[in-house]
């Protein structure tokens, strides 16, 4: 046991006072003369017994709450592990949160402030001798070596507020990585965090036991939050002269109930607007639709504004870009050479009457492979069957985010066309079916068919079919099933392989088959299919991802450059080449949220958004009691407990076992029982 005051032990000398006044009785006796003193000889006896214990009880009452009294001043304490560390020179890792969520306000100054405080606290316990190292969320080169306890300090006053958001157990293992290198044996790891619920995976940590492990604990004002959590478009590409709808999800995760005005912004104007109340605790979705009538980048952001006022901003704008092209590529692989002149038949003459679409035909018997890689879409106009040159090339082009579609032939060859569907893990063509059905189901909530009606009529009318391929799906098919025939077969089908899309109708365009190319679903069909195909554009990325992957047009990587004017950034990625595919990865120094171009020689060839991780935006964090369950034998301290004109000190000691209170306690029970021995005595 050890004393914080020490001092206040000197007051035990003040047991002696009723010790003296025990020995000494100042009581004045006055003498009475009786004839016969026999009886009161018994008496006299029998009092004195009674008498000398009831003055020795209140005597070790008195001993022992003057006592009591004298070590409750003194403060005694059992040292805590944080103290019981050997002598010799000390390893000393602190990690400080920097994330967004450190910039909230709490008594007065921000979280991120308290914790620098915390951390300089932190260092004066220490020796001049003793080696620091920093880790922030950044993982900051310069923070990657041990360092004086000066340079320690120094580096504390340069950090800021960071994008970067870590899972604690991967600060940790940073942490370890670094203190594992030495063969000292004195080491110990520090967190100073408001221990967001969402980022604090302590459960996940290791904990390891040579190394002592402290979470000082700071303590959030604000709890709630309103943010934007995720935003999509209801297909993956952008298509020019086509109504877009962007959907955002709001979050309020407030006690309040907020009222919200979201706004979006396309190239610096205010596209549309919608005012919306969110009750508190709670989540809507709010769907925002635009039409761009002219090609070229389009740089957009999402954004809200919070009445009363936010409690953060950093979430309040989600950024998103991409590049608007002219027009859409298709090549169309023909088993019959009368298509070749571009007008002849079905798939021709639909996309003729579109200025977006360009289509190029091309011979099943002369194939260019070169020209899938710029195409968004393959078309496989009844083929019979597949060389396997052809099925390898597909393979290649679908991994890359390709789209194909498949209409079969009228003579298929089993074998062959089903190495190809087996290949992308579809299924395979059984046999010829003969019976003459129609189309019965339409799966109205795919993209391909959704929105395409107002209202579903009840007698729709669909394709007949007169013959057709009986389909068995693969047990490892990811599939949609987008129409099905009256006999139960299928009718057309989207699977997805890797990154790409293959689409598989069950019948030809053959009129003996069916009146499918006669038909108005033939035309909504192949546009959906067309309009969703191409290169899936993101909707947004964060800061903390690594790259970026655009379809390679024979670029010289050295002339593509990523920009913002605006904050005057202009860097040259790294960039690597992948069957088709360039992947730019993203440099440190883009931190920043906002609208990004890609150019190439000067031109704008893609366009990206850079959001902030939504991870900070959920404000719950571990109330002490509760990160004192998770911690498995680490020491937790409460950082409002270090007072800033004695932090050191109170550092060492806040974690302590501390008996003052049990010994107050105690001096009351005595004085208790002394009064108790005078009222039961008289």
């Amino acid at each position: 046991m050890n004393f914080l005051y020490p001092q206040f032990l000197w007051a035990l000398l003040a047991i002696a006072i009723p010790i003296i006044i025990h020995l000494f009785n100042f009581k004045k006796f006055k003498k009475v003369y009786f004839s016969d003193l026999r009886l009161l000889k018994e008496v006299e006896m029998e009092t004195s017994k009674k008498s000398n214990l009831k003055h020795l009880l209140i005597l070790l009452s008195r001993i022992l709450a003057i006592a009591a009294l004298v070590f409750a001043f003194a403060q005694p304490f059992f040292p805590s592990k944080m103290n019981k560390v050997g002598q010799g020179e000390k390893l000393i890792s602190v990690y400080i949160d920097n994330s967004f969520s450190m910039s909230n306000v709490s008594q007065e100054f921000t979280l991120l402030d308290q914790a620098k405080q915390k951390a300089d606290n932190i260092a004066q316990l220490y020796k001049q001798s003793d080696k620091f190292q920093l880790i922030t969320n950044d993982f900051e080169l310069k923070h990657q070596r041990f360092v004086t306890k000066q340079e320690f300090v120094d580096l504390i006053q340069e950090i800021e507020v960071s994008s970067s958001s870590r899972l604690m157990s991967e600060v940790e293992q940073k942490q370890l990585d670094f203190l594992n290198k030495e063969f000292t044996e004195n080491k110990l790891g520090y967190f100073v965090s408001d221990f967001q619920k969402t980022t604090a995976d302590v459960e996940q940590m290791k904990l390891n036991t040579k190394i002592l492990s402290s979470f000082i604990h700071l303590k959030p004002e604000i709890t709630g939050n309103v943010f934007i959590d995720s935003v999509w478009f209801d297909s993956p590409v952008r298509v020019i002269k086509k109504k877009e709808n962007i959907t955002a999800k709001l979050v309020n995760n407030t006690e309040d109930d907020i009222q919200v005005k979201t706004e979006l912004i396309i190239n610096g104007k205010t596209e549309s607007f919608v005012n919306q109340d969110i009750k508190s605790n709670s989540e809507t979705e709010i769907v925002m639709s635009y039409t761009k009538d002219k090609p070229g980048l389009v740089s957009a952001k999402l954004k809200i504004s919070e009445y009363p006022n936010p409690n953060s901003t950093f979430d309040d704008e989600f950024y998103f870009s991409y590049l608007l092209e002219e027009s859409a590529k298709i090549l169309v692989i023909n088993n019959n050479a009368r298509f070749q002149d571009n007008v002849s038949g079905n798939i021709n003459q639909l996309f003729s009457n579109d200025t977006y679409f360009k289509i190029k035909n091309s011979s099943a018997s002369a194939i260019d492979f070169s020209e899938f890689s710029g195409s968004g879409l393959i078309i496989l106009n009844e083929l019979n069957e597949f060389s396997s040159g052809l099925i390898s090339e597909l393979l290649k082009y679908l991994e890359t985010g390709g789209s194909v579609l498949y209409f079969p032939g009228s003579d298929v060859k089993l074998n062959s066309v089903n190495e190809f569907l087996l290949a992308v893990q579809a299924g395979r063509f059984v046999s010829k079916d003969t019976t003459n059905t129609k189309v019965s189901y339409l799966n109205f909530e795919h993209p391909i068919f959704k929105d395409l009606f107002q209202k579903v009529p009840k007698n729709i009318d669909l394709p007949v079919v007169s013959n057709s391929y009986k389909f068995s799906s693969s047990s490892r098919a990811r599939v949609d099933k987008l129409m099905k025939l009256q006999t139960g077969n299928d009718f057309l089908n989207k699977f997805s392989y890797k990154s790409g899309q293959v689409y598989v109708f069950t019948v030809p365009l053959d009129k003996s088959f069916s009146n499918l190319a006669s038909h108005s679903i033939f035309v909504t069909s192949l546009l959906r299919i067309a309009e969703n195909s191409g290169s899936p554009q993101s909707v947004g990325y964060l800061v903390t991802d690594e790259s970026i992957v655009l379809k390679d047009k024979e670029y010289l990587t050295e002339e593509i450059h990523i920009q913002n004017k605006e904050m005057e950034i202009d860097v040259i990625p790294e960039i690597e080449k992948n069957r088709g595919e360039l992947q730019l990865f993203l440099p440190k120094s883009l931190t920043q949220s906002g609208n990004y171009n890609v150019t190439y020689k000067g031109k704008n060839i893609a366009g990206f958004g850079l959001n902030y991780n939504r991870l900070e935006s959920e404000f719950g964090s571990y109330d002490l009691a509760e990160l004192k369950k998770l911690a498995n034998g680490a020491v937790v301290v409460n950082g409002s407990e270090m007072d800033n004109s004695k932090g050191a000190s109170s550092l060492s000691m806040a974690n302590d076992t501390k008996w003052w209170k049990w010994f107050v306690l105690a001096a009351i029970i005595f004085l208790a029982f002394e009064i108790l021995l005078i009222k039961l005595f008289k």
